[in-house]
């Protein structure tokens, strides 16, 4: 590794010969802030990263802090370019980072769902009975937490409730079609009454610890902790329903890891096309200034112990078809509906 750091000597010196401004660097150079700030952001991906047995990191530092280095970084908005290449070359597709308020946000990848993006125009969960017995229950992606979270989750079991409530409703259809992620919890909690209690899925990190998600009674929670919560759940009329899972090649991360809450459910069946592959989990990771890391750190398993890590292939195929919620108009739903309606709830 080359010599960084110029004698600090000189900048003084050129200081006090002439109040020329900021120091600017004419050549190759690294800041001793840039380089402290882009040495923490690499400690966090070899500490955390689902891929920190496979890397060989003393080359992949060496990159990253070759390029600052020629880039003649001085302060640490200077190595954005250079931590958001590292999570490029991690390659698990899924890792992002989140420049501080108020700065340039580095070239990079959009990220899939989370709250770096975008925020995206607010689609509304619904339900609706599309066949006699078959209700319906559309869930899109959502980026918020907190009473919000809990909220939405609440929203989902009154919508549910209006359905269930129409007649005995057996058989459900749970629709993650262009569900590109976000905040997991809540989709998990609002779902819950058509999905059952009980342990639903794991998340498996690189040292092999196992933390299991649960639902139960209107509470979505990893390891014991609750992460979102339905005051007044509902419980469905029918408690163990069929249930068809509508995933296409925009269900992505937390849209993801509600399909794989339904992997291995009795009475299950999924429809559709293959989803994103992003069916591993990020942790946030913030930064000295504000900046955040969103970092790749395990991957998804469902309940009978399937681990998965990237797209997840339905039991049927269905090709083409606009997503309408109508089965006369919908592909995709309708088939789900033919299988819906040839299982017996007697």
């Amino acid at each position: 590794m080359r010599m960084r750091h110029r004698i600090w000597i000189v900048a003084v010196l050129a200081a006090a010969a002439c109040d020329a401004g900021p120091y600017e660097p004419d050549g190759p150079f690294l800041g001793l802030q840039a380089e402290l700030y882009l040495t923490a952001a690499l400690d966090i991906m070899e500490n955390n990263s689902i891929r920190k047995y496979e890397i060989e990191w003393p080359a992949f530092r060496e990159i990253a802090l070759d390029s600052a280095y020629q880039a003649a970084a001085i302060d640490p908005v200077d190595t954005y370019p250079m931590i958001v290449d590292a999570l490029e070359r991690i390659g698990d597709q899924h890792s992002f980072f989140r420049p501080a308020p108020g700065t340039v946000a580095a070239v990079g990848p959009a990220p899939v769902g989370g709250s770096a993006r975008a925020a995206p125009a607010t689609v509304a969960p619904s339900t609706d009975l599309v066949a006699p017995g078959v209700g319906y229950i559309d869930v899109p992606e959502f980026n918020g937490g907190g009473a919000e979270a809990d909220s939405l989750a609440s929203t989902y079991h009154r919508l549910i409730e209006a359905v269930d409530t129409l007649g005995p409703t057996c058989r459900w259809v749970v629709d993650l079609r262009g569900n590109l992620g976000g905040n997991m919890w809540p989709m998990i909690a609002g779902v819950g009454p058509v999905l059952g209690e009980g342990v639903v899925g794991f998340f498996l990190d690189p040292d092999s610890v196992v933390l299991p998600w649960t639902y139960s009674a209107g509470s979505a929670e990893v390891d014991g902790v609750s992460l979102a919560l339905v005051p007044e759940p509902y419980e469905l009329v029918w408690p163990f329903p069929y249930v068809a899972v509508l995933t296409d090649s925009l269900t992505a991360s937390s849209g993801e890891a509600v399909a794989v809450a339904f992997r291995g459910r009795p009475e299950t069946r999924s429809f559709g096309g293959s989803t994103w592959g992003v069916s591993t989990a990020n942790s946030a990771f913030p930064m000295p200034d504000g900046a955040v890391i969103f970092l790749t750190v395990s991957t998804m398993v469902d309940r009978l112990g399937t681990v998965y890590g990237g797209e997840l292939v339905p039991d049927e195929p269905v090709e083409g078809g606009e997503k309408t919620g109508d089965p006369a108009t919908d592909a995709v739903l309708a088939a789900a509906v033919a299988w819906l309606e040839a299982q017996s709830c007697g």
